[in-house]
């Protein structure tokens, strides 16, 4: 499948099966936030699997967004080892690396056959707490995955995307 067919296809999975994600996918999922681009490739993303009973039940104690999925990754982006702007010092890229690193971790879970759906709703200090993160640590998503539930298909704003011509200026 070309890359824009994936990324049309691609869409936000809330409902999965109970099924183990496969040791082989999740290696080509992590692979993929290998090789994402970062500010000067500091690679500042930390992800944590969340994949046992007892941080599953913790992190859905946090959000009610990590819904039925058997593994929660917790992408998160290290402020020590992030780019910082020597125009803004108050500017590094963690957050906008580890989104990057998320992207490319949702375009290749579905080409493994793997649902996720990005998600922002949830408290960063209960969080922070309660898996232990260091402060430079800083959680940026959780993404819910695994195998989509029966029937499981878009929402009709999948579907509703705003005209080219309408966020592209040509200068």
């Amino acid at each position: 499948m070309d890359f824009l067919t994936l990324a049309e296809n691609r869409f936000s999975v809330r409902d999965f099966l109970n099924k183990e994600i496969e040791k082989e996918k999740m290696d080509k999922i992590l692979k993929a936030a290998q090789i994402a681009p970062t500010a000067k490739n500091n690679q500042p993303q930390k992800i944590y699997i969340l994949k046992s009973k007892e941080a599953i039940d913790k992190i859905r104690d946090i959000t009610v967004c990590a819904f039925n999925a058997p593994v929660v990754l917790l992408i998160c982006a290290d402020s020590d080892i992030s780019w910082k702007s020597p125009f803004e010092p108050e500017y590094n890229s963690g957050e906008m690396d580890a989104s990057i690193v998320a992207t490319h971790i949702m375009l290749e879970a579905f080409e493994q056959g793997i649902g996720s759906v990005w998600v922002r709703r949830f408290d960063v200090a209960k969080t922070k707490e309660a898996f232990n993160l260091p402060s430079n640590i800083s959680p940026i998503c959780l993404i819910p995955m695994g195998y989509s539930a029966e029937g499981v298909k878009p929402t009709e704003r999948h579907f509703q995307n705003k005209e080219i011509k309408d966020f592209v200026i040509e200068i």
